[in-house]
């Protein structure tokens, strides 16, 4: 009977360490993996300092500083009315005592200039669905301007091929990003300034057969524009605004672009 008893014991006794020795193993086994999904990891000797980091830190870019570039076209058109063109004049080719020649944007003989060219831009995100963008184009057009008298006496005439030549360049301070899944809509308004040279032909003695004229005016655009996503990173726009400085409401724009963002959807895709 006695050994009965004690052989039972024995057998608890090996139950018993079997159990603590697979326990033990299963801590050796799980505790890498658990560490790791909770974003842990050691930084002193002493057992339990750990710095962690939260849920999807390492592979989430729904909280990362959000940034996008696009490049695409932009389609300008500005007023003649009211403005002032001043030669582009580099003193090479000119007479002594030559006098800068200037003119109305009426005496070119049509309503607005226009030009089509290639833009590009880049937005920050400040906070949440808030951005700030930064752009510029460069944009080229022909036009059929009359033949007329500059304030020098300069006769001018058309000149052939692509006469019209737009830079714009500015910022958007503040503009806002509404998401509808796949779709986005956008609010924002541009500030900056857009500079325009229109080339002339002339016959003057003493000047190059070709001479230009430009006029700088400030910009401000509002406009809206649209999104749809092709995948998650990428994403094709349109926009259209007008220039509300411009004096007969002609300063129009049209533009598309291609654009990359690093965060998924921008971090939102929710309607």
């Amino acid at each position: 009977m006695a050994r009965g008893v004690g052989a039972m014991r024995r057998q608890r006794r090996q139950g018993r360490a079997v159990l603590c020795a697979a326990a033990a193993l299963a801590l050796v086994v799980l505790a890498p993996s658990r560490a790791e999904a909770r974003g842990c990891r050691e930084v002193s000797d002493i057992v339990g300092e750990e710095k962690c980091t939260r849920y999807g830190g390492k592979w989430a870019l729904e909280q990362e500083f959000g940034v996008s570039f696009d490049f695409g076209m932009r389609y300008s058109e500005i007023s003649t009315s009211g403005s002032n063109f001043t030669e582009v004049n580099d003193k090479k080719g000119r007479p002594a005592g030559y006098q800068t020649f200037r003119y109305p944007g009426e005496a070119l003989g049509v309503k607005s200039l226009s030009a089509l060219g290639a833009a590009g831009g880049i937005s920050l995100f400040l906070y949440h669905q808030l951005y700030m963008r930064f752009e510029g184009s460069l944009a080229f057009g022909s036009v059929s301007t009359a033949s007329f008298t500059a304030s020098n006496g300069v006769k001018l005439f058309k000149d052939d091929g692509l006469d019209v030549t737009m830079f714009q360049a500015g910022i958007i301070p503040v503009g806002y990003r509404i998401p509808l899944g796949r779709a986005a809509l956008r609010g924002e308004v541009l500030t900056g300034f857009v500079q325009t040279q229109v080339d002339h032909r002339t016959e003057a003695a003493g000047l190059p057969s070709t001479v230009s004229a430009s006029e700088t005016r400030i910009l401000i655009e509002p406009r809206l524009a649209g999104d749809i996503w092709f995948t998650q990173h990428i994403s094709f726009g349109v926009y259209g605004g007008v220039n509300i400085l411009d004096t007969d409401g002609r300063g129009r724009a049209f533009g598309i672009t291609l654009a990359w963002h690093n965060r998924s959807f921008d971090g939102d895709t929710s309607f």
